[in-house]
């Protein structure tokens, strides 16, 4: 098991481009990353990002700056690069076809990118660095001593992260610094995330979820545990052997932990199990209790700087879409058109989605960003999400939001995921179908559906499949779900 003895963090700068610095500084041996069993130290964390940092400005890096590359080890050594010299970090999923982010490109003014061998052909109208030179660079070279960037400010755009949004088109959205340091601030106050502590991110990090949890360690000096990706396995053994104190999981993640655990309880040493990035059902939240595992339900998205919304008490996740109270620094509102439309405001939320010049405001109204969500305050004043404005299917003349129909049916015994769509009918309007999971048979849940659910939320069709298509992320895919259908 990964120990050390815990420390006072330093007292640091109020923009994270001095942090990585200061904690070196701190406590320089104590460990930053832990990957593949090997541990490095703030101080020789920070050592390799200033050679990173030496080699982009001697290629004339600035502005905004594109990665595609697979390593999170060396996505994560750029992130910090971008914080310290204060360029704008834009990373790409590699395993999405290069030509389909060209337009981002166009519209981030981009002019330099970090590619993995082969891609570059994929960057011709960028300059663009192999990301294998850095990592010989970082081999072979000893300088550091690389100072912060004096000249960036609070409003100094420090990461791009690309969302689909609901046009299913990538968009860039600008985190600043102060939005970074905002967001980092209030999540490790409220997860209780301090030095000693233990993170296992297996989350990408070229979404807001992955970044996110690097910046909170690196707010405290706590320790960045990095998986390359999903392995339930291994992330089960690392938080039985490894100290793990906080991890951060979608719910299909959470379900695949607690199948392999096989009814033993989650260890005491994991004091938090951040559940984000889609509806946690009551069912699996049920599950999860049973086994002591310490869920926190969370809300958020990439324009909120990650998790603006949590519920951290013992009933967190036993309530159908109930997501928590805002967190301290977060405005959320409902708004009067479209009803129920959830809209947030805060020094998290991002500084408007990307443009050639940088400049903030776009996709916001006064500060206000509109999630596209729907949701309601329940009489303790927490947030309910009741689905997506854009998946609200008309049937018969009635608004149906399919996460509700789907918190529905989940509660039938021998279904394990469903996921509800409809499909186009002269008559109805939509034709409500359920696509599931498990050993029930289609007649079966028909007739639970008849006994236990209001007639127009009934879906009038069921098909069984062997999964449910689903993001990179672990979402559920609403578009291939649709076109299934």
């Amino acid at each position: 098991m990964m120990k050390f003895k815990p420390s006072s963090p330093p007292e640091l700068s109020v923009l994270p481009g001095q942090w990585l610095s200061e904690t070196a500084i701190g406590f320089p041996e104590s460990p930053a990353v832990l990957l593949d069993g090997e541990i490095t130290s703030y101080v020789s964390l920070e050592r390799q990002v200033d050679v990173v940092c030496i080699h982009l400005a001697q290629a004339g890096v600035s502005g905004v700056v594109a990665i595609s590359i697979e390593s999170r080890w060396m996505s994560l050594l750029l992130f910090h690069a971008a914080l310290k010299m204060g360029f704008a970090l834009l990373p790409l999923d590699p395993s999405i076809p290069a030509e389909r982010y060209l337009p981002l490109l166009r519209q981030s003014g981009c002019r330099f990118a970090v590619v993995d061998n082969g891609m570059a052909d994929f960057f011709a109208e960028v300059d663009y660095i192999p990301a294998s030179s850095l990592l010989e660079q970082i081999a072979l070279s000893h300088q550091s001593g690389v100072e912060p960037n004096s000249a960036q400010d609070g409003s100094t755009v420090l990461l791009v992260i690309t969302t689909s949004g609901t046009t299913g088109e990538p968009k860039g959205v600008m985190l600043t610094g102060a939005n970074l340091a905002a967001s980092a601030t209030v999540a490790t106050r409220y997860l209780d995330l301090k030095s000693g502590d233990c993170w296992l991110n297996c989350m990408p990090t070229v979404h807001i979820a992955g970044i996110a949890v690097a910046v909170r360690c690196l707010r405290v000096g706590a320790t960045l545990l990095l998986h390359q990706g999903f392995d339930a396995a291994r992330i089960l053994n690392d938080i039985l052997h490894q100290g793990v104190s906080h991890i951060s999981l979608v719910p299909a993640m959470l379900a695949s932990l607690l199948d392999l655990s096989h009814g033993r309880p989650c260890p005491a040493s994991l004091r938090v199990a951040l559940i984000g990035g889609g509806p946690l059902s009551t069912i699996l939240a049920e599950r999860a209790h049973r086994l002591s595992w310490p869920i926190v339900v969370s809300y958020g998205m990439s324009e909120t700087g990650s998790l603006c919304v949590a519920d951290d008490t013992v009933n967190a996740g036993l309530t159908d879409g109930v997501a928590g109270m805002p967190l301290e620094g977060f405005e959320v509102a409902l708004s009067d058109s479209p009803a129920g439309g959830i809209r947030v405001r805060g020094a998290a939320v991002m500084a408007g989605y990307v443009n050639p010049q940088l400049n903030p405001g776009e996709g916001l109204r006064q500060g206000w960003f509109e999630t596209g969500d729907l949701g309601e305050f329940d009489e303790a004043g927490r947030l309910r999400i009741v689905g997506r404005a854009d998946d609200v299917l008309v049937s018969a003349g009635s608004n149906i939001h399919p996460a509700l129909v789907e918190s529905l049916l989940i509660k039938c015994r021998g279904l394990e995921q469903v996921g509800v769509t409809g499909k186009e009918d002269p008559v109805w309007g939509h034709r409500l179908i359920a696509f599931y999971v498990g050993t029930i048979s289609a007649e079966a849940i028909e007739t639970w559906a008849r006994a236990n659910m209001p007639d127009k939320l009934r879906p009038r069709e069921f098909c069984q499949v062997k999964s449910l298509p689903i993001t990179r992320l672990g979402k559920l895919d609403r578009k291939a779900l649709r076109a299934d259908s």
